[in-house]
């Protein structure tokens, strides 16, 4: 059974396995786009966030992502796994407007920019301490005692189990290409890929973090986190709530538990904005000739630094390929032919040169 997820999970068998195994929202798929591009065809690299999303991705219920993680470390293969953090108030915003169209409001993002910011911001704070909880470090990974975060290097390794556990923080994001180089002992370029701020909501996203004050319960939240305390020093806590402290509101009561469970399952009754996401990353991962050669060129780019790049899609790259090779045969034709004709030309004594008198 194993086997059968492998085969669907990855396009290649070799022994090189990365895990991008990280909650939603938190610049995981910046991760996938940089090491894809970055590693080419030498490493298998998915992006997953839960058990509910593997099974979805294979068909079978019975196996999770941690076992599948431990039976290719088991072969005797090289396998990282990755996770990040993010800040919480930041991911909570992100993980919110990810789904304000289809869930929130069930509304088009075209009306959705029409609505007030406070429209926005009070069912925000009604969601406020439901929305993206948890670490897949401590929550998913099965690691007894996690390492302490190296703040000096920016990011932790614990190997275990020869799975190389590697946590990241979105906030030391404009160094991930250095951090990842060495962890990886090959040149990674940081390839920025699907933001919020991109999207036609994006002006609404920027305006409502902008002008978002947080609930003084709210704050007391952040503070009491035990992953916030965790990933970030004394020094960092400090800067991060003090900023937050100049945008403070009056306490706020969010919904409850079970009212957070009926209004999930009224969003989803009721929702008919389909949000399923399709080609996904800037690199999807195919390993066909055509779409390698674009990964090379990409890399390339990057290294030069370029920061915009269209989507690696097969079947755009391969039509893209043939049309550049027809034009490549007719001109060649027309070379033949043009030479063909100058030769013919000069057996016969016509020159169509330039006419000079005696």
């Amino acid at each position: 059974m194993s086997e059968e997820i492998l085969n669907k999970l990855f396009n290649t068998q070799n022994h090189n396995y990365v895990f991008i195994y990280t909650p939603p929202k938190v610049g995981s798929t910046t991760l996938v786009s940089s090491l894809r591009i970055s590693l080419g065809n030498h490493f298998n690299i998915i992006h997953i966030h839960d058990d509910v999303m593997l099974s979805v991705l294979t068909g079978i219920n019975n196996v999770t992502v941690n076992e599948i993680i431990n039976y290719i470390a088991q072969k005797g293969n090289n396998v990282y796994v990755i996770d990040v953090y993010r800040t919480p108030i930041e991911r909570k915003m992100s993980v919110y407007f990810e789904k304000l169209s289809p869930y929130h409001f069930n509304n088009s993002e075209e009306n959705l920019n029409k609505y007030s910011i406070k429209r926005i911001t009070d069912r925000f704070n009604k969601l406020f301490p439901h929305l993206g909880n948890g670490d897949h470090y401590f929550d998913k990974f099965d690691i007894a005692n996690p390492t302490h975060f190296d703040f000096d290097k920016k990011y932790t390794i614990q190997i275990l189990n020869n799975i190389k556990y590697i946590k990241l923080r979105l906030d030391d994001s404009k160094i991930w290409a250095s951090i990842l180089s060495s962890i990886f002992q090959k040149e990674i370029v940081l390839i920025n890929d699907y933001q919020t701020t991109t999207k036609s909501i994006g002006d609404l996203y920027r305006r409502f973090k902008d002008e978002y004050k947080i609930p003084v319960n709210y704050l007391q939240l952040v503070k009491d986190c035990k992953y916030f305390n965790f990933y970030f020093s004394d020094e960092e806590r400090k800067k991060y709530i003090e900023k937050w402290e100049n945008k403070i509101a009056d306490e706020f009561t969010p919904y409850k538990s079970d009212e957070y469970k009926f209004y999930v399952n009224l969003y989803l009754e009721n929702q008919y904005i389909n949000d399923i996401q399709t080609e996904h990353y800037i690199d999807n991962g195919c390993l066909c000739v055509y779409c390698t050669k674009t990964r090379k060129y990409i890399f390339d780019c990057a290294k030069n630094g370029e920061t915009q790049f269209e989507k690696i899609i097969h079947h755009e790259v391969v039509n893209k390929e043939m049309v550049q090779k027809f034009f490549k045969v007719q001109n060649t034709l027309k070379k033949i032919s043009n030479s063909n004709n100058s030769k013919k030309n000069s057996k016969y004594g016509i020159n169509f040169g330039k006419i000079t008198s005696k």
